[in-house]
């Protein structure tokens, strides 16, 4: 009787999330990886500073309003007016380097996941040039 290590069971399952996970950092240059937090919150891990991070996000946040955003430096954190909703950017640095930004919208009072993906996505866009 033969034993199949439980090791090699599982490789099939976990080799497509590593496929994905480093197709992902290799295509957005930047991105090392990124959540969805009930379904209106954009969560990304960045491999650059977090200052950088945050100029750019404001900078992409201010484009992306018509009118002026409200910025709170010490947090690291800026809401605008987009589209009618409130969408809210945070930065956090969790290493030498690295950051973490935060997505999140409101429109109506109740969250919207449509906008914050779009200045989510515009975000990135505009970290890889």
């Amino acid at each position: 009787m033969r034993k199949t290590p439980i090791a090699l069971l599982l490789v099939p399952i976990l080799l497509p999330g590593c496929a994905a996970a480093v197709i992902g950092t290799a295509a957005a240059g930047v991105l090392v990886s990124q959540d969805v937090i009930d379904n209106s919150i954009f969560v990304a891990r960045l491999d650059r500073d977090a200052s950088k991070v945050w100029a750019s996000a404001k900078l992409t946040l201010s484009h992306a309003s018509l009118k002026p955003i409200d910025v709170q430096e010490d947090l690291r954190q800026a809401t605008a007016e987009v589209d009618g909703a409130k969408v809210t950017v945070g930065v956090e640095t969790y290493d030498i380097d690295r950051s973490t930004l935060r997505v999140s919208a409101k429109k109506y009072g109740v969250n919207n996941g449509e906008i914050a993906k779009l200045v989510y996505d515009k975000i990135l866009r505009d970290l890889e040039r």
